[in-house]
């Protein structure tokens, strides 16, 4: 995110009174890789503005890692994006997924995608609480 955005966001979020809230994501996130299943499941806290790890795994020699980041607060919804990326073995970085989500609080929210190519298919949920 450029830092105009990131100002804008911190500005706002600090005019706000949703910005004195602790934001928190509870996320869990499935693939599942020509019959090899990889989970990872977290709760963390957000920080309008600053990318957050949710999730740093490392299974079969592959780096899989999941980073999220406060978007936008408002009375009803709250957006995050998140961004799912493996290492491949040449060293290389795939993104798996890179959704924006638009949640309300205690809301479940999920995105599936499918990968036909590579035999893939990848599943986050996600739900985000004020604590």
């Amino acid at each position: 995110m450029n830092e105009w955005k990131k100002g804008l966001v911190l500005f706002s979020a600090m005019l706000s009174p949703l910005a004195m809230a602790d934001w928190q994501v509870d996320v869990n996130f499935e693939m599942d890789r020509a019959g090899k299943q990889h989970r990872a499941q977290t709760s963390v806290s957000l920080i309008p503005g600053e990318e957050t790890v949710i999730f740093d795994n490392d299974t079969s020699g592959r780096s899989l890692v999941g980073t999220a980041q406060l978007l936008e607060v408002t009375a009803d919804e709250v957006k995050i994006s998140l961004i799912v990326q493996e290492q491949c073995p040449d060293g290389e970085w795939r993104t798996i997924m890179a959704p924006t989500i638009c949640a309300g609080l205690n809301t479940p929210a999920s995105v599936n995608l499918t990968n036909e190519f590579l035999d893939e298919f990848a599943s986050l949920q996600v739900e985000i609480t004020s604590v």
